[in-house]
């Protein structure tokens, strides 16, 4: 069975062949955690976490395969069996080195996301408590105006609207101070 049918298969529900394929691997797996230190019991129980880490992976539309299914189940294993080597605290000197490399993409990293997130806490580290707490009271925690305006004591719904309105103006231009030139491919 090809890695392609074997994911065709998990993504339709048919696991039970795609499971049996890579069942293969196990062997080859299970020998290599027993010369690490391990036993056949954990050998199983890591095998079977890589097996629905994989699933729960390959189940994703977005995934896209960049090796061979089996190599990439083997480094999922290897990753669970260095992680569980360092929970049992009998080899502490493992490097960064000896662990799993995963791309950006594997792990869900998103370099631009992440910009934009360390704008926006430039930006809130610089606005005033009071304008933190309405930005957060509205847009994360959802709440309406009504609730922030009793909640932070303004004289009125229209009050706690304006003070919004002036916090936001304030947030973008931070921003556009910090990083101008995201902003006015935005704006």
């Amino acid at each position: 069975m090809t890695d392609q049918e074997i994911i065709a298969q998990i993504r339709t529900g048919k696991r039970e062949q795609a499971i049996k394929a890579l069942y293969t691997e196990f062997p080859k797996i299970k020998s290599n955690i027993i010369y690490s230190g391990g036993d056949a019991e954990i050998a199983r129980e890591i095998f079977h976490d890589s097996l629905i880490l994989l699933i729960e992976k390959v189940s994703n539309p977005q995934f896209e395969l960049t090796s061979k299914l089996s190599t990439y189940l083997f480094g999922i294993n290897r990753f669970l069996w260095k992680n569980e080597l360092r929970r049992r605290n009998k080899n502490p000197e493992l490097e960064w080195k000896d662990t799993l490399i995963l791309s950006a993409d594997e792990i869900g990293y998103n370099e631009e996301k992440e910009e934009k997130i360390k704008l926006l806490e430039k930006v809130l580290n610089q606005i005033t408590d009071r304008c933190k707490k309405i930005l957060e009271l509205f847009y994360f925690k959802k709440e309406d105006m009504n609730a922030i305006a009793k909640q932070l004591e303004f004289s009125s719904v229209n009050s706690a609207k304006t003070q919004k309105y002036k916090c936001m103006e304030r947030a973008i231009e931070l921003a556009r101070q910090l990083n101008p030139n995201e902003l006015q491919t935005q704006a």
